[in-house]
């Protein structure tokens, strides 16, 4: 969880999210961890796992992140509650579905690409895969 908790704050040194985000996202963690050492793990689930996003504009990296499954689930948890069905990335909300999302995180078999879209006409690639 340590590793979580410097990304969150990474997220807020750098602006990504506000101080009050932060202190969610962590919370969101701590809950997590205390639901997830409540349950016995299955060899898969002993796998740390990962979403990786990367954008590219113009054939130059713009964004290139990997998030732990346990803030992803926070988040698809607070997007369900607020009824969110779009992605905010570069200023721009992508339409993804949430709950297809949540079904592959919970397939501990899959990996593998989930969102590969590219916009000729702004010449910009987004990837968004299971790792």
């Amino acid at each position: 969880m340590k590793e979580e908790i410097k990304q969150v704050l990474d997220m807020l040194k750098e602006g990504k999210i506000t101080h009050e985000e932060a202190i969610n996202l962590i919370d969101a963690l701590k809950s997590t961890e205390k639901e997830d050492s409540e349950q016995v793990p299955s060899v898969a689930a002993k796998q740390k796992r990962f979403i990786k996003i990367n954008v590219t504009k113009d054939n130059k990296p713009k964004v290139n992140i990997k998030v732990p499954f346990s803030l992803v689930k926070w988040g698809i948890n607070l997007a369900n509650k607020m009824g969110k069905d779009t992605v905010k990335i570069g200023g721009e909300e992508i339409p993804f579905g949430m709950n297809e999302l949540n079904k592959a995180m919970n397939d501990p078999e899959f990996s593998g690409k989930i969102c590969d879209v590219y916009d000729e006409e702004k010449n910009e690639h987004v990837e968004i895969e299971i790792i």
